[in-house]
């Protein structure tokens, strides 16, 4: 609790964050699960370092596994997901849209499962 006091109250992610409420409330409100998403947590906080130690990130689109499989293997320092591009060419409603948002709204999850799923996979592989 010390460590998510510090975070909320010191940390620079929240700086100019105003809460009415206190951490304890919070606490008290969450329940005894601690539910973690690993993935999310892991790639959350090497792009916070990035953008905060690099003078710029480098990104390029994918829209397959394979795509942002091979533009981590070429140095880029992140993968961008494009909402324009799913609308166009990969959502789950298998047509074309305008980028107005009115595809499916599991469309974007289901890339970012398949593009997570990849990197999975290559990290299972080198590390056998």
């Amino acid at each position: 609790m010390k460590e998510t006091k510090w975070w909320l109250r010191d940390g620079a992610r929240f700086k100019h964050v105003k809460r009415p409420y206190d951490i304890d409330t919070v606490k008290r409100l969450r329940g005894s699960v601690k539910i973690e998403y690993s993935l999310a947590k892991i790639a959350a906080e090497k792009l916070w370092d990035k953008l905060h130690t690099k003078k710029y990130v480098r990104a390029l689109g994918a829209l397959t596994g394979n795509q942002a499989m091979q533009q981590a293997k070429a140095g880029l320092d992140s993968v961008y997901l494009s909402g324009w591009q799913v609308a166009g060419d990969a959502n789950d409603s298998l047509q074309m849209y305008p980028d107005q948002s009115l595809y499916a709204v599991g469309s974007v999850p289901t890339i970012v499962k398949r593009i997570n799923n990849t990197f999975q996979r290559a990290d299972q592989i080198q590390t056998m």
